[in-house]
């Protein structure tokens, strides 16, 4: 984990006061990549699934990006990221404004200023620490940016690589779980997998998707 207001200084000086004065560890990077075709999301690995009482896996649907590495600035770590996971580069989009989720509620809006490498971020998304103590921050975070591919996506090191069409994407973000043979019929879902899911699971969107969704049903418009 690394520190966020180290990685992203503007947010330091917004003066928010769920940011002021409290330690807020970095713990991830992702991007909302979508193009004219369609949003790409990750189908999680199944280290990652769970496991109702009932049997039936959760697989989670989340964006593309992921963990910041020793001394790996924001945007460094995101361009690895994609390009591992999709295989292309991406050209960085800057939002009008920054939104300041906690618990998956948009908790307020941001006006940020961008720097040559301090990326304006799409939202901030902040969790609560899963253990306590004196060495535990106040919260974690997850950074997302606006991007748009620069080649075709497919799917790189990912287990499973999902694309939900612009008119789709409301409708699959707006529900918080879809059994899989629903969303395998949906014809603005399109998925690039490994390997076969199991018959009986139920997709959910997890983390950046879930904070995307919650953006939506605020009023957002779509990027």
């Amino acid at each position: 984990m690394s520190d966020l207001f180290a990685a992203l200084p503007a947010l330091r000086a917004c003066g928010h006061p769920l940011l002021a004065g409290r330690r807020l560890s970095l713990i991830g990077v992702s991007a909302i990549l979508r193009d004219e075709t369609g949003y790409y999301f990750e189908v999680n690995k199944p280290a990652y699934w769970g496991r109702r009482q009932d049997g039936t896996r959760s697989v989670g649907i989340g964006g593309i990006g992921g963990g910041v590495r020793e001394g790996e600035g924001v945007l460094a770590c995101l361009r690895r990221e994609v390009q591992e996971e999709v295989g292309t580069g991406f050209r960085l989009e800057a939002p009008a404004r920054t939104a300041l989720l906690e618990d998956w509620r948009v908790a307020g809006w941001l006006e940020l200023s961008a720097g040559r490498d301090q990326p304006t971020p799409y939202c901030v998304s902040l969790f609560p620490p899963q253990l306590g103590g004196a060495e535990m921050p106040d919260a974690l975070a997850i950074v997302t940016l606006l991007g748009r591919p620069k080649g075709q996506p497919r799917r790189g090191d990912l287990f499973g690589l999902l694309t939900v069409a612009p008119s789709a994407v409301r409708e699959f973000l707006g529900r918080p779980e879809w059994p899989l043979a629903e969303a395998l019929a949906h014809p603005g879902l399109a998925f690039d997998l490994a390997e076969e899911l199991p018959p009986d699971c139920r997709l959910r969107p997890v983390l950046t998707a879930r904070a995307f969704g919650a953006l939506l049903e605020a009023g957002s418009p779509l990027p």
